[in-house]
Order: structure tokens, then C-alpha cells, then sequence
């Protein structure tokens, strides 16, 4: 494990983590605007436990404003080849970060679409709801697009960097392009009344990534479509830091699976320019070999020591 800290390592001041039988435990101290917190977040037989400040906090969500944290992981090519809800997670946290207001409004926007959906399979008339389902949907179609136009703007350079070609992202709302999503709902009603449930809105929205001419999902090798979901999140990143003046951690798990040496070594440069505290974990240190003056550890039967 090979902790990098640039301009964001001033950040987090120390940390603790225990193994045992019932799971693991993180704890952390961190200075966030001025205002030292105590995080801690706890895994074993009763789930996902969390701390903040002596308290329990209602959700993840109450600490993610404090610590952003995002993760390149191995399988962080199901972004780009999995189903439309993995973008659309990935952009709602995107959003979340520079918006916090933005949670309450998709929280609305989830609880109005249920409302409308329950309504429909109950064979009731689903018109009570248009009006403040057609208010919350503008509100979160709105901030992802606010959103995306700042996430493309983010990319520049780092597909050609990482992949030697531009990489571009194409919003698509949830609706058929040349309608208002008004138009749309009234066009999708009978579908909707058949089939018990809301065919139209930002719950059915998309984010279509191409490198150049070819569409990422279905014309390019794992490899980079892993280095195409690394852009968007190194992007996402980058975006974060210009809002909150950093980009929070970053943890990067294996980055050598599916790359080789010379795709490696460019994501590995991208990420050291990165406004970011990171954290590195790898299998052989022949792939990743530790950097000077970065503090390494090694994990091994759940025991976490300094490499000296």
C-alpha cells in the first residue's frame, strides 16, 4: 500500500485501522475548513456502523461533504460497460460533491417518481402527481447537466493523455431528444398506465462516453475502458478541487490489472498531478514499485505494518 500526498496531504493527520473477527474499523482525524472532525467507519456482523464527531451520522451521505473519497478500482470498467445505473450514480455523486443541495432534490425527485409509479400499478390516474413530478425532474435534469458541461470541460487532455484521443460525454436526459420531458410524459401515458410504471424522466437517463469516433461501451478492449472510466473519475476530481479547493482522496486499488507497462505508467503520471491525497494498493511491487519519499505499507493476514 503506497500513500502519495501533494497539495491535499495536510489533510488527514492521522488514521487508525483495525482488523478483527467481527470485520474492521477506520478512524481518522482531518481538518476540514478550519474545523478538525473525528470520522470512523466501522464493517462486521451488524454492517456498515459510522462516526461523526461522538455521533452517529443519518448516512454516508453526512460524510461525504467532509472526506470525498473516490475509487479506481479493478472492475471500474462496469462504468462504462454496465447498465445506464452505474452513470447514473456516478453522476449523482458528481453533482452531490459540487451541489450539496442537489441530495434533497433527487431524494424528492425518487420519493414523487415512487409515488406516481404506486399510483399507476394501482390502475389509479397518475395526473395528481405530473405537477410536482415534472417540478422535481427540471431540478435534477437541470444540476446533471450543469454537471456534465463542467465534467467535459474537466477531460480536456486527459484522454489523449491517457489513451492518445480525446474522450467525450454526451448527456442523455431520460427523454426522447426534440420533446419537453412535459411532451414526453404526455406521449408515454398509455405506456405508462399498461405497464405500471413511469417511462420517461431523469430515472431513465444516460451518459454516452466516446474516445474520437468510437463509442466506448461497445468498440474498445477492457484495458481501455478501464483507462476511459480512470479519465472520468480523475475528471470528476478535478472538478470537485476547483469547487472545494481539493479533491479529497482518491483510492486507486491495482491499477496494473488489465493495463500494460506503458498505459500504466501514463495513468500513474496523471494521478501524481492530480489535487488529491492518494492511496495506492498493489499486488507486486515489481508493477507498482514504491516512490521516493511516499510512505509504503504492507497488508498481510489483516495486519497493516510500515515498509522502512
Amino acid at each position: 500500500m503506497l500513500g502519495r500526498g501533494r497539495s491535499f496531504r495536510t489533510r488527514q493527520n492521522r488514521r487508525l485501522i483495525r482488523h478483527g473477527d467481527a470485520g474492521f474499523s477506520v478512524y481518522g482525524e482531518l481538518d476540514s475548513n478550519e474545523v478538525k472532525h473525528h470520522l470512523g467507519v466501522a464493517l462486521g456482523k451488524e454492517g456498515l456502523r459510522l462516526r461523526l464527531d461522538g455521533k452517529t451520522p443519518t448516512g454516508i451521505a453526512t460524510l461525504a461533504p467532509i472526506l470525498p473519497v473516490h475509487v479506481i478500482e479493478p472492475s471500474i470498467h462496469r462504468l462504462i460497460e454496465g447498465n445506464p445505473r452505474e452513470r447514473r450514480r456516478f453522476l449523482d455523486w458528481g453533482v452531490f460533491h459540487v451541489e450539496p443541495r442537489y441530495l434533497d432534490s433527487w431524494r424528492r425527485y425518487r420519493r414523487v417518481l415512487g409515488q406516481r409509479n404506486a399510483a399507476l400499478k394501482q390502475g389509479q390516474g397518475a395526473r395528481t402527481w405530473n405537477e410536482g413530478f415534472l417540478a422535481a425532474a427540471a431540478t435534477v435534469n437541470e444540476a446533471r447537466s450543469r454537471y456534465v458541461e463542467k465534467l467535459q470541460g474537466a477531460l480536456a487532455g486527459l484522454g489523449e493523455k491517457l489513451l492518445g484521443s480525446p474522450v467525450e460525454i454526451d448527456y442523455q436526459s431520460g427523454w426522447r431528444s426534440g420533446l419537453s420531458l412535459p411532451e414526453a410524459l404526455n406521449s408515454s401515458d398509455k405506456n405508462d398506465r399498461s405497464f405500471g410504471f413511469t417511462h420517461v424522466g431523469p430515472h431513465r437517463a444516460d451518459m454516452v462516453v466516446n474516445m474520437g469516433t468510437r463509442t466506448v461501451r461497445d468498440e474498445v478492449s477492457r484495458g481501455q475502458q478501464k483507462l476511459v472510466a480512470a479519465a472520468l473519475i480523475l475528471a470528476q476530481i478535478r472538478v470537485s478541487a476547483a469547487d472545494r479547493e481539493d479533491g479529497g482522496v482518491l483510492l486507486v486499488d491495482d491499477p496494473a490489472a488489465e493495463l500494460d507497462q506503458s498505459a500504466l505508467e501514463g495513468l500513474l503520471a496523471a494521478l501524481d498531478e492530480l489535487p488529491a491525497q492518494l492511496v495506492l494498493t498493489g499486488l507486486s511491487e515489481a508493477r507498482l514499485p514504491p516512490a521516493h519519499d511516499f510512505p509504503v505499507f504492507h497488508v498481510e493476514q489483516g495486519r497493516v505494518t510500515p515498509v522502512l
